[in-house]
């Protein structure tokens, strides 16, 4: 089996030639590894140039929206344009730790939508206590032309739903393998199969039974598990169609292709 894990943070994990061969013994074929600033975009954007299998995404968290003064934006423009990112984000909003002012967090998800559009590139979004706004500004500022992904998705059906149909799909983290998360469970078998995809969000959010352990992509092949458990369908299609998804969002070549 293979699976990609659509959403890490390589530079945040210690030894990473040894989680990198970790992760390709679980069959883990592709890494999209997620910028939240400059410092972690231009890192992401040298791991992938540096390792075949590993694509970056380049953004801007809303926790550090308050950092993007013009001089500021300039550059992550300029990187996003350079460095051939697979996605523009993490971006979005935060209205639960609130870590920059939610009209800093409203401008710089604008303007990162709007980059989006320019590069023709998906959306790699954070979504968190702010389900309504988050949807109401992916539908005004157009995101549905370029489309993305929910990241570690945290909503309801309504929300998925509005999501969709601006052609979003969600990203499913080891959340879904936690006793807590039924209602998680519940909502996957209500969505489009061909819109979900699987991260790890390493080294947060690591699946059980290692929870409370660092996480790492190889972890995904348990995310993968759970959401077969979930949708009572085996795991080798569950398995494929998830890495499907994640190529087709993130146009991802066929590993080996150059």
């Amino acid at each position: 089996m293979r699976f990609i894990d659509s959403h890490a943070h390589l530079d945040l994990l210690p030894d990473l030639p040894g989680v990198l061969a970790a992760a390709s013994q679980a069959g883990v074929e592709q890494i999209v590894t997620i910028g939240v600033d400059l410092e972690s975009s231009r890192a992401a954007t040298k791991l992938a140039a540096a390792h075949a299998q590993v694509f970056a995404s380049v953004g801007l968290h809303p926790h550090e929206a308050e950092k993007a003064d013009e001089s500021y934006w300039r550059e992550l423009q300029t990187l996003a344009r350079q460095s051939r990112p697979v996605a523009i984000g993490e971006c979005g909003l935060d209205f639960y730790r609130d870590l920059s002012p939610r009209p800093a967090q409203r401008a710089v998800f604008a303007r990162q939508i709007a980059l989006a559009l320019q590069l023709n590139l998906p959306l790699v979004v954070h979504d968190r206590q702010a389900h309504a706004e988050t949807a109401a500004m992916l539908a005004e500022h157009d995101a549905g032309r370029v489309g993305g992904v929910l990241h570690c998705f945290s909503g309801d059906l309504d929300l998925a739903r509005q999501v969709l149909d601006l052609g979003f799909s969600l990203g499913i983290t080891g959340v879904i393998t936690y006793k807590n998360a039924q209602a998680l469970r519940e909502l996957v078998r209500l969505v489009p199969t061909e819109r979900l995809l699987i991260e790890t969000d390493c080294p947060y959010l690591t699946p059980d039974p290692w929870r409370g352990k660092p996480n790492q992509p190889a972890f995904v092949a348990r995310v993968c598990a759970g959401l077969a458990q979930a949708l009572e369908r085996p795991l080798e299609e569950v398995a494929a169609l998830t890495t499907a998804n994640a190529r087709r969002l993130f146009a991802l070549p066929q590993p080996g292709e150059a």
